[in-house]
């Protein structure tokens, strides 16, 4: 079998992976409890590796909010001494089968929801969602009140969402994403439908849990207001499928995009846990009322795993409301999913767009067809300030450097 051949094959495993690929939501527990190598002086961010000098600002903000979170620092000055030091880590999510959304900041004692394939049997962590407020740790935004509600995730949400997952045995990822694409979600910016039938589900359980009535109460306007809450298992569900479909001999398929406003990076199948980076790009968005490109940091986030898995701007015939938020067209929309279709492996057997005659997804970005083509992945993504906060969303694509950086190392590799 001659090296095309063999990455012909390579890829249709990668392909089968991802149609068999089943994951559960099984359990939220603090990070330090779950997370493979978390330690009590860990924060972990989204994107490829950085160092702390190099971090963007919204991202500097999110790691000293954890250390003060945390309690191992009592000022911004403390903290940004303890990084300076050493004293405090910084290491990426998805080292640690993590991913987190905007600045993907993650501490030790923040609850995280637990999901686990239950086909391949690995396992993928996320934060509880934050909630609706535009002022979020993820953001870059730590002030009394993101204290005050990242303590109420803690030590109430987190703890009944627990309880409540394992009462059900386990919540199925994929059927709520299934459903979620033909309620008008793309499930990265616009997971609204998914979010209601998480609450559908979840709803008899919280109320039979031990919680008195306005904590129940609370806790359900808590989800009402989070129309994002879904967004997160989606990652996380993402994320665990594609670490399943992670070092398949080779593969040309990306199983990782990441970002953290100054890089961008992606990861093939093939290639194993490498990082391949080129700069982040900047967004081409639409900006709330009073802010502009000039406020903005440049493309951040692991939730482009959504992409990654066929879902986001790869679902984007699925989302007429999110295309009209980003300023385009249902025409682009469909451009859009077509123009992915011409650098990925095939369609998603379970993500299908009730517009397009319920076609699947394009999933499983090739990178020769990458570099081939010229075509890079889009993403749609929210905007952060660059002092913390959402000011807009938006689309953005990849650096053809990180495609280029994989293609050339695999060529080495499998030529050896």
């Amino acid at each position: 079998m001659n090296v095309k051949d063999r990455i012909e094959e390579a890829n249709k495993r990668v392909l089968e992976i991802i149609h068999n690929s089943n994951p559960l939501w099984t359990d939220v527990r603090p990070a330090r409890e779950v997370i493979p190598g978390m330690q009590d002086n860990l924060i972990l961010h989204a994107g490829p590796p950085i160092e702390w000098e190099r971090m963007c600002s919204a991202q500097r903000n999110g790691v000293i909010g954890a250390v003060i979170y945390e309690g191992l620092a009592s000022s911004r000055e403390e903290a940004e001494d303890m990084v300076s030091r050493g004293e405090i880590l910084i290491e990426p999510c998805h080292e640690h089968q993590t991913v987190g959304s905007m600045t993907g900041i993650t501490s030790a004692s923040m609850p995280v929801m637990v999901v686990e394939d239950a086909t391949y049997g690995n396992a993928a962590y996320i934060l509880v969602h934050e909630g609706p407020s535009r002022q979020r740790l993820s953001y870059g935004a730590f002030n009394e009140a993101v204290l005050q509600n990242l303590r109420w995730i803690e030590h109430t949400l987190g703890p009944a969402l627990g309880e409540v997952v394992q009462a059900m045995g386990g919540l199925p990822i994929n059927p709520i994403i299934a459903r979620a694409l033909t309620m008008g979600d793309e499930c990265h910016n616009r997971p609204v439908g998914g979010t209601s039938l998480f609450i559908v589900k979840i709803a008899p359980y919280l109320v039979r849990t031990g919680l008195n009535k306005e904590t129940i109460a609370h806790i359900f306007e808590f989800l009402g207001e989070t129309e994002h809450f879904f967004f997160h298992l989606a990652m996380a569900g993402a994320k665990a499928t594609a670490d399943a479909a992670s070092g398949v001999a080779y593969s040309t398929v990306v199983t990782a995009m990441a970002r953290n406003s100054i890089e961008t990076g992606i990861r093939v199948s093939g290639l194993g846990d490498r990082w391949f980076t080129g700069p982040a790009s900047t967004i081409d968005g639409v900006f709330f009322p009073g802010y502009g490109s000039e406020d903005a940091e440049a493309d951040m986030g692991d939730s482009a795993i959504t992409e990654t898995m066929g879902l986001g701007a790869f679902a984007l015939a699925a989302s007429l409301s999110m295309v009209q938020a980003v300023g385009d067209t249902t025409a682009d929309a469909i451009r859009y999913q077509k123009e992915m279709e011409e650098i990925t492996i095939g369609k998603h057997n379970t993500f299908r767009v009730p517009m397009l005659d319920f076609e699947g997804t394009p999933v499983g970005i090739d990178i020769r067809k990458v570099v081939d083509s010229g075509i890079l992945p889009i993403i749609d993504t929210a905007i952060a300030h660059k002092e913390g906060g959402q000011i807009g969303v938006g689309l953005a694509r990849p650096p053809m450097e990180c495609f280029t950086k994989a293609l050339q190392a695999l060529g080495e590799a499998v030529l050896v």
